[in-house]
């Protein structure tokens, strides 16, 4: 039976009886907890309060903890109206909480509301007011989630699995930077599959403003204009936006014509860019493919084939680092990251947060590597980024495009690896690329709330 049902019990009472449709009841309470009842059902008579009035089927009981209801007070006095942010701690209002009188239900607006008054430690009172819409998403933790992470959405390709969705995935430029339905398309493709591509992009050469990069004309290229959809640019030490080019003198693998291997970008930073976005100005050279690859896919089979292997690789720490130039940076982190709080709900298995993989600046292992360490650990991590490298570098796990000029590459850095076939300039053919980084966080927050307005459309 549906437990939110609201289909009429009133036949279950005598006629004579008036009715008060309530669908939120308080079952029972202390000063550790108030159990309430969710659901359908008619109250009869002047018990409206009760929950024994209530037919028990349709109801769902649930106990909340006092300290969460009063920390999760959203009144004036809790929650500053302009700013929205809180205006006590958590263990200020947490010491000695009593709850003075009775938890009452009231009726605001269509919808049933638990109000509670409380007394603190220092004898200030509160009254708090909770509705039945906040209580029911705070039942379980697939409810409290939703609207702030989207996994079920989530698909680990193959080559053949993107190519399927090739209508998807490539937007239009001019429909993009105006936002709504393209822009959200945009962020639904790189939640899916954290890939997309954006076509049909201006040439700057055309621009007499945007001839040469520089930092006073950064806001002035496509590259930049995308990026600011999604927020503010992350700039690193190679600028707000950087070229990419065959250089003579490179300080960094991918300005040379070489095979550049799948990986990540700054992973030897504390907190790396969430999103690459790379712009392709010119592309006319003899080979210079690009791969995309999903760490995801590798990662989940190693789970589902080596258990442990898997372990190993949520565990060893890999070296990152980038000692050139005048730079020096450094960070461990380990293959796998999971996510120790978002899970799948069917499964109740952890889900994957991100990857780090990024063989061009990799250093010297820090742990487990000399004979009084852990060697089956050791062991298990090399038969785990063994299998890892197979999974990637299959090539039925490859997307590979030759991209057109003026079309850019959005992807999500802490999951798609990225590569880079070897070039030749033989032909006459020249190749620059302009990229730029925008954090994970910027990305999460426009996805939540350009999906969130969606449902409210």
């Amino acid at each position: 039976m549906n437990i939110f049902s609201k289909a009429k019990t009133a036949h279950l009472f005598p006629k004579n009886l008036s009715f008060h449709r309530k669908y939120l009841t308080v079952a029972s309470f202390d000063n550790k907890q108030i159990t309430v009842g969710v659901g359908g059902g008619d109250i009869a008579g002047d018990n409206s309060d009760s929950f024994d009035a209530v037919q028990d089927t349709p109801h769902s009981k649930i106990s909340f903890s006092t300290i969460f209801l009063r920390d999760a007070c959203a009144s004036p006095e809790s929650v500053d109206f302009s700013t929205r942010q809180k205006s006590f701690s958590t263990a200020h209002v947490a010491q000695e909480l009593e709850i003075l009188g009775i938890p009452t239900v009231t009726s605001k607006n269509g919808q049933d509301h638990l109000e509670v008054q409380w007394k603190h430690h220092d004898g200030t009172k509160q009254t708090s007011i909770y509705s039945e819409s906040f209580l029911k998403k705070s039942k379980t933790l697939a409810s409290r989630l939703e609207g702030k992470y989207f996994p079920t959405e989530k698909v680990h390709w193959t080559a053949k699995d993107l190519i399927k969705d090739m209508k998807m995935l490539n937007l239009d430029y001019r429909a993009y930077l105006e936002g709504d339905a393209t822009f959200r398309n945009a962020l639904k493709a790189l939640n899916k599959y954290g890939i997309c591509f954006v076509n049909h992009i201006d040439d700057p050469l055309q621009n007499p403003k945007t001839q040469d990069l520089s930092e006073s004309n950064t806001l002035l290229w496509p590259v930049a204009k995308m990026a600011q959809n999604f927020g503010y640019i992350k700039s690193t030490f190679y600028g707000t936006l950087f070229n990419v080019k065959n250089d003579k003198t490179p300080k960094n693998i991918a300005n040379t014509n070489v095979f550049l291997p799948l990986h990540m970008d700054l992973c030897y930073y504390e907190s790396p860019p969430g999103l690459q976005l790379l712009h392709f100005i010119k592309n006319s050279t003899l080979g210079g493919e690009n791969v995309f690859a999903d760490s995801f896919l590798a990662a989940s089979r190693i789970k589902q084939s080596d258990p442990d292997a898997y372990e190993a690789l949520k565990t060893v720490p890999i070296t990152f680092h980038y000692n050139n130039n005048n730079e020096y940076y450094y960070y461990l982190r380990p293959l796998i990251v999971e996510d120790p709080f978002v899970k799948d709900f069917e499964t109740g298995e952890p889900l994957i947060k991100e990857v780090n993989y990024s063989p061009p600046f990799q250093g010297p292992f820090e742990l487990n590597i000399t004979g009084d360490e852990d060697s089956k650990l050791w062991d298990d991590f090399i038969r785990g980024m063994i299998v890892f490298e197979e999974a990637i570098n299959d090539r039925a796990n490859q997307y590979i495009v030759k991209s057109p000029e003026n079309t850019c590459v959005i992807f999500d850095n802490r999951r798609v690896l990225h590569s880079r076939l070897e070039f030749s300039d033989q032909n006459g053919g020249d190749r620059w690329l302009m990229g730029c980084y925008v954090d994970g966080d910027s990305y999460r927050s426009r996805l939540r709330t350009c999906l969130s307005k969606e449902v409210a459309d």
